[in-house]
């Protein structure tokens, strides 16, 4: 009986594994902090073009169905709570009762969630109200703009102009 060579040990040598986990740990310790800083950059893009296209379905929606469509700040998806635009967004049809408020009759086209307790926002002009509401042309009554930050990044501002239309502007200054 002829008997078969024994195949040689293959794998790692401890010292070959050490070796390349060294420079694993190495390279995650480098590349790390860089990572964090770009999760939180979508983060804010993210949610600065949120706002965009709330305020665009709205204007679109207004002028389509040639009624008033609002959108406003919202912490429970159902009604608007003038409080803070970082609670989350209601987009809906205001035909009925109050402008800016959600009443019996009105359908709520849109909810967005609240945004990240790391992202802040500062409204002005119209968008001080908590609401924009939208003309059945898809006009506003005045200008907004929201300001959308995150502390160390740029800050961006969404633009929601006369016409109804909403910029989003990236700014160089940091938050």
């Amino acid at each position: 009986m002829v008997m078969k060579p024994v195949p040689a040990q293959t794998g790692f040598s401890l010292m070959e594994l050490m070796t390349a986990l060294t420079v694993l740990g190495v390279l995650l310790a480098l590349a790390g902090p860089g990572l964090a800083d770009f999760v939180e950059e979508s983060r804010l893009s993210g949610s600065s073009r949120d706002f965009v296209v709330d305020f665009a379905l709205a204007r679109n929606e207004a002028a389509m169905r040639a009624q008033r469509v609002t959108v406003c700040t919202s912490s429970d998806g159902a009604t608007c709570a003038n409080d803070d635009w970082n609670n989350g967004r209601l987009v809906f049809i205001d035909n009925n009762g109050a402008v800016g408020d959600v009443d019996v009759g009105d359908l709520i086209l849109s909810t967005t969630p609240a945004l990240d307790p790391s992202i802040e926002t500062d409204p002005d002009g119209a968008a001080d109200a908590f609401f924009l509401s939208f003309t059945p042309t898809g006009r506003l009554a005045a200008l907004g703009r929201i300001e959308v930050c995150s502390p160390g990044h740029q800050r961006r501002v969404v633009n929601i102009h006369r016409s109804g239309a909403a910029s989003l502007d990236r700014e160089a200054v940091a938050c």
